[in-house]
């Protein structure tokens, strides 16, 4: 099996990411030293880890930062509407029936029902509805590889729209299932329909209205380009940051790690982890073996290296809002996580939090402290210069409005 790359949790710049800015205007009852070590102390499961911020991280020039994109990442052209245009028919509705074609020729798509029996007897696997057959290459066009076995759709070739046809194929001798191998079976099919391929513009208000509820063509593909300028802008923010902390990075120094902080953020993920993706009673061995082909303490291993890098990050933030005397704020905390409940899909905030610890009280101070980060982030971004390298445009270029200070 193919090794799967594993997708850490490195909540400090995603949930920023994710969920935007902080509120910067906060004012809030508690110092942000005072925050942090709470919410360290809670995300631990109870182990304390006290420290002081000051003696890990030596902190560089983070207010004069000054960074540089290419302007051309941020742009939405209409050639690129036009290529999500076509991502969306191909993904929702690459076909329709072929009113003009009543008979099945060598080459057609083919909206099919069938049902495969052996002995007489249907057997697991060998139905389906509505099922697309590409007549040329004996596979579904929608799916971009594999296919059928061989000669499993020339019986399809002559017969009519509406009509019920039988067809014998052989399995191949090194088939998968065992009861199959080899073996001869009879698939009956019914022709549902000749189809032919949706293009761009093919597409009228009707189409768009039943496949994508849009009102007409025209608002289809400016909902498109709405859609895409939201996700360009987001796209900038992110790189912003992700420039910004590489920055802060090479100009402050985190020299070691506060005593049993990585090993408490490693446990916790690794019981989130287990508790999101092994619900069916299998072992978070078990689960990474036949997912992942690694032992669990091959990801534990590599996973600690990812949570060090996201804990260094974390820290130089938070030595930056302790000397910026940065607050923690219940209202802007609360806008913070509604935003990731939004933006992720999370129908409570208790679901947030149970996300990013391991029980929901220790995922809440967890995400209190990454708030405050952020407002450090904020800050810094704020007060960064963010020149874009500009190339010849196209003509149909859209460019976005720069957000340079």
């Amino acid at each position: 099996m193919k090794r799967k790359t594993v997708v850490f949790l490195c909540v400090c710049m995603a949930a920023a990411a994710a969920a935007g800015c902080g509120n910067k205007d906060g004012n809030g009852s508690a110092d942000t030293e005072a925050v942090l070590s709470e919410s360290t102390e809670a995300a631990q499961a109870g182990a304390e880890v006290s420290y002081n911020v000051d003696d890990f991280v030596t902190l560089g020039d983070y207010m004069n930062i000054e960074i540089s994109l290419k302007e051309a990442d941020y742009q939405v052209t209409d050639e690129k509407v036009n290529e999500y245009v076509d991502q969306m028919i191909y993904y929702y509705k690459p076909y329709v029936p072929d009113e003009t074609k009543t008979v099945v020729e060598k080459g057609d798509v083919v909206d099919v029902n069938y049902v495969g029996k052996k002995d007489g007897e249907a057997f697991e696997g060998g139905s389906a509805e509505n099922q697309l057959i590409d007549t040329a290459t004996n596979s579904n066009p929608t799916m971009g590889s594999g296919g059928f076995i061989e000669g499993f759709s020339d019986g399809l070739i002559g017969a009519k729209v509406g009509e019920t046809v039988d067809w014998d194929v052989t399995f191949p001798e090194d088939y998968t299932s065992e009861e199959l191998k080899g073996q001869k079976a009879t698939f009956t099919f019914t022709i549902n329909a000749i189809q032919k391929k949706v293009t761009a513009a093919d597409m009228d208000d009707a189409f768009v209205k039943e496949n994508f509820s849009a009102e007409s063509v025209d608002a289809f593909y400016s909902d498109i380009r709405s859609y895409l300028e939201q996700e360009t802008e987001a796209k900038r923010e992110s790189d912003i940051r992700a420039e910004i902390i590489n920055v802060l990075s090479e100009r402050c120094t985190v020299d070691g790690m506060p005593e049993g902080l990585l090993e408490s953020r490693l446990k916790t993920y690794v019981q989130s982890f287990e508790k999101q993706y092994c619900t069916d009673g299998t072992s978070l061995e078990e689960f990474l073996q036949s997912n992942y082909n690694m032992t669990q303490e091959d990801f534990e291993n590599q996973s600690r290296s990812s949570i060090e890098t996201s804990l260094k990050q974390e820290l130089i933030f938070e030595a930056i809002a302790k000397k910026e005397k940065l607050t923690f704020d219940n209202e802007g905390f609360d806008e913070y996580v509604n935003n990731i409940m939004k933006n992720g899909g999370f129908a409570t905030a208790e679901d947030v939090y149970s996300n990013y610890g391991s029980d929901t009280a220790a995922g809440e101070a967890y995400m209190q402290q990454i708030y405050v980060d952020n407002k450090a982030c904020d800050l810094v971004v704020e007060n960064a210069t963010i020149n874009y390298d500009k190339a010849e445009e196209p003509e149909d270029t859209q460019e976005l409005e720069s957000t340079e200070k």
